[in-house]
């Protein structure tokens, strides 16, 4: 399957963009059953060795999904909690993340610090897809 877009040059080919090799990590995967995920609830899971985490954004109204790792201290954020403002917050020292996977809140930093607009702040974050009941 290839995937074409508006573009007449630019194709999107499964398991990444070289045509001699399938790169696994560059496919898409199903991981569960749309109907069988809980808004209110954090969805951790392995794929290819790499632990995820699955969750509810509010302001976008999609599913997110995460490197199971918080970037402070590596953490597994899947005990963490989506918090009041829709962040999901790690459970060791509160650092809390958007949708993009971008750090927005440093509970310990100085109202006029920058440390949470750092590159090494944000959690990696994988795009998602739903297709035929499936994310």
């Amino acid at each position: 399957m290839t995937i074409t877009t508006d573009s007449p040059n630019t194709t999107i080919l499964p398991g990444g963009s070289d045509r001699t090799s399938f790169d696994v990590k560059e496919a898409w995967y199903p991981i569960y059953y749309v109907d069988d995920l809980d808004r209110d609830h954090l969805a951790r899971f392995t794929l290819l060795e790499t632990d995820l985490i699955i969750w509810w954004d509010k302001s976008t109204d999609t599913w997110q999904a995460f490197e199971d790792k918080c970037p402070h201290r590596l953490a597994p954020l899947s005990e963490g909690r989506v918090n009041e403002a829709g962040l999901l917050e790690c459970p060791y020292h509160g650092w809390a993340f958007s949708g993009s996977g971008k750090c927005e809140v440093i509970p310990q930093q100085q109202p006029e610090g920058e440390a949470h607009t750092s590159s090494r702040a944000c959690v990696r974050s994988y795009p998602t897809a739903i297709a035929q009941g499936f994310w």
